[in-house]
């Protein structure tokens, strides 16, 4: 998904050199501003959310994250690992189709280097989901979804004032 991004991203950062937009004299960069946009706008949706958050949100969605994975064993006796990697593999795929992070991972590869935001996003999904694998249970007990909604948010804020003031200078 995250090469999917990035192609994504750096087709739309071409298609800006090959249609200018002009203000002036200056050439203003279409694909560095829609970033900036779209980051500022899942900052801010992102932390509007974590204020509206409720508290059990995290725990239905644990709940029928148990179900889903119970109805995969309990649809075949002996699930081999193939069928198992295949099932998360789907599942991952098309949960992440059209997220923040995908967007996200548009704007930024519009706007950046493709080989840092890959790297970037490699890493970054590779942690959490580490993180989310190896102690999700026990880390959901001591982070709350509402401060890690916060923190997010706010990433994405910081990550469109980076890209403004790169535009700028």
């Amino acid at each position: 998904m995250t090469f999917i991004s990035v192609f994504l991203g750096r087709t739309f950062h071409y298609l800006d050199g090959i249609l200018p937009f002009s203000l002036g004299e200056n050439d203003l960069p279409l694909d560095d501003l829609a970033a900036v946009v779209l980051l500022v706008y899942f900052g801010a949706t992102t932390l509007l959310d974590a204020v509206a958050m409720e508290g059990s949100k995290a725990e239905e969605e644990q709940q029928e994250a148990e179900l889903a994975v119970a109805g995969l064993g309990a649809g075949s006796k002996g699930a081999t690992t193939y069928n198992i990697a295949l099932a998360t593999f789907g599942l991952v795929f098309l949960a992440e189709w059209g997220d923040k992070s995908f967007f996200s991972t548009i704007a930024l590869s519009a706007a950046s280097s493709p080989i840092g935001v890959v790297s970037g996003s490699v890493v970054g999904h590779g942690i959490a989901t580490l993180l989310a694998v190896l102690g999700g249970s026990f880390l959901s007990s001591y982070i709350s979804e509402k401060v890690t909604a916060y923190i997010g948010g706010t990433l994405f804020l910081v990550f469109a004032g980076i890209t403004l003031y790169e535009i700028l200078n």
